[in-house]
């Protein structure tokens, strides 16, 4: 899968089907958008390509109102690795970009890619300045730019439409698997590993400790988890919780994955943790004795979901 830093990279070539979206979780219905041009691909030898945006839009329009988001833009890009995409195009969000009307968007963008043939987007899916095109006015402008629009009703979940937002909601709820329902896998974190202060390995439970990208997260406590590294899954016990920074003026979230039977070097590596069950809320231990006895119970707790 290819991938660029902007639509004016990308070369001439097939007839190009193209899904539009932010596309954060790259949820079931996120799929759906993505198999609608692939399929429509395959019937005229062309390739299907996705266009997301970065930062997200909500970070550019609305940066006080913007929540937490289900996939950063190194996350999303590893979910579309095995979605069958020729490329992905990842534009630059500016604000110059954002007050481009619809007629400006598809000037540019029929514009940077003339082998354009049909852009499937979802029935929510709004462009241009302050949001003034829909799919309607897509609809309406394809004939002139020479694409056709083409808009897949919802995919629904328990008779509500499928939406990052629903999803985010039962995430921060703890319910895992209502978001696992409608992400089509087990909610994921992806960071990087990082030195932590060695407390896990002291205590006879080596852990991975993750540095956290701005991303939706569950409710603190210990998790059974597995994380991906290299292609490999490996299975563990994760806590998640809130520590106070250095000056204590503010807290930061901890990311500690005690994985199974392992020994890799992984500092400095990306992970991706998925959460498979909550074991139990986070909780205070007065003696390292007693916590101790705790993350072995945890773990053989965890190993029992994997059973």
């Amino acid at each position: 899968m290819k991938i660029l830093g902007q639509w004016s990279e990308k070369q001439r070539g097939t007839p190009l089907h193209l899904v539009i979206g932010a596309f954060d979780g790259i949820h079931k219905g996120h799929q759906m958008l993505i198999q609608t041009a692939l399929d429509r691909a395959s019937t005229d030898g062309g390739e299907a390509w996705l266009l997301t945006f970065d930062p997200h839009p909500s970070r550019i329009l609305r940066p006080q109102h913007c929540p937490p988001l289900l996939t950063s833009t190194a996350h999303k890009l590893r979910l579309l690795q095995s979605s069958g995409l020729a490329g992905v195009i990842i534009q630059p969000f500016t604000a110059e970009l954002a007050h481009l009307s619809p007629e400006a968007f598809l000037d540019q963008l029929c514009g940077a890619l003339p082998d354009l043939k049909t852009i499937t987007v979802g029935t929510n899916w709004r462009f241009g300045h302050q949001a003034a095109g829909d799919v309607r006015r897509l609809q309406e402008l394809s004939a002139e730019y020479g694409f056709e629009a083409v808009i897949p009703p919802p995919l629904e979940a328990e008779g509500e439409i499928i939406s990052s937002t629903r999803i985010r909601t039962a995430i921060e709820a703890g319910d895992l698997m209502a978001a696992e329902s409608m992400l089509g896998r087990p909610f994921s974190m992806l960071g990087t590993v990082t030195t932590g202060k060695q407390y896990g390995r002291q205590l006879g439970f080596p852990t991975a400790n993750i540095k956290l990208q701005d991303e939706a997260r569950p409710p603190t406590g210990v998790y059974a988890v597995y994380g991906v590294y290299n292609g490999a899954r490996h299975n563990g016990a994760a806590y998640l919780g809130i520590r106070p920074t250095s000056h204590g003026e503010h807290t930061h979230h901890l990311l500690e994955v005690h994985l199974f039977d392992v020994n890799i070097d992984l500092y400095g590596r990306d992970m991706e943790v998925s959460f498979v069950k909550r074991l139990r809320a986070d909780k205070f231990f007065d003696s390292h004795e007693e916590l101790k006895a705790q993350i072995g119970r945890d773990v053989q707790s965890a190993r029992a979901v994997f059973l």
